[in-house]
């Protein structure tokens, strides 16, 4: 059983009946759908794309929307056409709507002329343009092109160091995510976030309806990481603005560090961008990619997330084939680091996940399973990564789609009145998943401790 999910990207390579078929064969386990592409009628019809081909595999696959945030974009251009930069040449970014040139460009963040100062570098097109700030009056920014290039139009500005005073919550994100519930999301991504009130905007806006993805891309999301843990119900450590707004050779550090920092309190963590890159033009990825991708799964990463390789390459489905094959590899090689033990005063419910670890341990089981209302024993129990399969039963299709994100999570659903063991365990042989003959540890947390029957831990031999 492969543990550490994929979240791939649905895009124009991929936007077809047969191709969503393809990637859940594949192994997607979640699908994400970037808000900062198309309109309301075709968010829609891919999100009804997914939820058909999931029925019709008869898997569990979840939906995470990915809010566009407050991205900095350069405005349109004459024509539509690309211009080049020179470098040396002036170039000046005012604040406005107007169709731009090789010598000014139009941006509709206002944000941008009042923060930059002389000297501060601006990043163009993920970095491969590079300006320097002479001057700005507060509307009309003046720089130098150090690198030139090829720039066409919405190209992303990063002003690496600069605090930028916008939430990470624009009106439409806010529209965009309300869209999202209505349509029944299972996950929101936020961009860009910096503290964790924008995380409680989100809340406010999302309800209970949708667990909240925290994106970490800005500098000020690295200082407030444990700020931001206590509020969000997962983080991505999204590498390719990050690898902009902080020095590059910083990343890989930072994203051990946070991934450290969420699996210690059992927050799922998704590392993303430019994962198998390669593979949107060609069908191998690069021995550097592969050891990347390993990397994150010997560091505990939940999920790993494909972008531009399932949006817009040219082998979705092989792409999904290989990262499936890089993670199942990795994961043979056991975890270096492992959670620090439960200690006094802490949830009831985190000591009886251990010890229903070291029950299947000591013991062999050929699983665990949690009973579970609203998925938090099975995240426990995946947060400790146990060496067997966890296997979370609930009575809520939506958290079990939700518990698709949680390492080494596989979900099943039953009515309420069917959460006993015994009508749980003649499911689990009718479905095949365990056979007769198979130990298995049974655990259920419930937060009140006088229910006789809200919190159990039951070792059993399947007859």
């Amino acid at each position: 059983m492969r543990r550490t999910k994929i979240i791939a990207t649905i895009g124009p390579a991929s936007d077809t009946d047969e191709a969503v078929d393809a990637l859940i064969a594949a192994g997607v386990d979640i699908f994400r759908i970037n808000f900062s592409h198309g309109d309301r009628a075709s968010q829609q019809r891919m999100y009804e794309r997914i939820r058909a081909a999931a029925d019709r595999a008869g898997q569990l696959v979840a939906i995470m929307q990915d809010l566009a945030g407050p991205k900095i974009r350069t405005g349109r251009l004459t024509k539509g056409e690309a211009v080049r930069l020179q470098e040396g040449a002036t170039l000046r970014i005012a604040t406005g709507d107007f169709v731009g040139t090789a010598d000014r460009l139009s941006t509709t963040f206002a944000g941008l002329a009042k923060a930059v100062t002389a000297g501060t570098r601006l990043l163009l097109d993920d970095g491969r343009i590079e300006l320097r700030v002479c001057d700005s009056d507060g509307s009309e920014v003046v720089t130098e092109v150090v690198h030139g290039g090829v720039l066409g139009e919405h190209k992303g500005i990063n002003a690496p160091g600069v605090a930028l005073a916008a939430s990470a919550l624009t009106e439409k994100d806010v529209e965009d995510l309300k869209f999202g519930v209505s349509l029944g999301v299972d996950f929101a991504a936020v961009s860009f976030v910096q503290t964790a009130e924008d995380l409680q905007r989100a809340r406010e806006v999302a309800g209970s309806a949708v667990a909240l993805v925290a994106k970490i891309e800005r500098p000020q999301a690295v200082a407030r990481f444990s700020e931001i843990l206590e509020v969000a119900d997962a983080v991505m450590v999204a590498r390719g603005d990050l690898g902009l707004e902080i020095p590059l050779e910083h990343v890989p550090r930072v994203q051990k560090e946070l991934t450290q920092q969420a699996r210690a309190v059992g927050i799922p963590v998704i590392v993303a961008t430019q994962v198998l890159d390669t593979m949107r033009f060609e069908p191998r990825p690069t021995r550097a990619e592969v050891n990347d991708a390993a990397n994150a799964v010997y560091d505990g990463v939940d999920a790993i997330m494909l972008a531009g390789e399932t949006a817009v390459g040219e082998f979705p489905a092989l792409t999904v084939e290989t990262l499936a094959s890089v993670i199942v590899d990795a994961e043979s090689v056991p975890l270096t680091a492992q959670p620090s033990p439960s200690t006094p005063g802490q949830h009831h419910g985190r000591a009886l996940c251990e010890a229903a670890l070291k029950l299947a341990t000591s013991f062999r089981a050929a699983v665990i399973v949690a009973v579970t209302r609203h998925g938090a024993t099975a995240q426990q129990l995946a947060a400790l990564r146990p060496p067997v399969p966890i296997f979370a039963v609930t009575d809520d299709p939506a958290i079990a789609r939700r518990l698709t994100l949680s390492w080494g999570v596989a979900s099943s659903t039953l009515d309420a009145s069917e959460l006993d063991t015994a009508s749980i365990q003649q499911t689990l042989l009718q479905q095949e998943t365990l056979r007769s003959g198979d130990t298995v540890v049974f655990v259920r947390v419930h937060s009140d401790l006088t229910l006789a029957a809200g919190n159990f831990l039951k070792l059993q031999t399947l007859p």
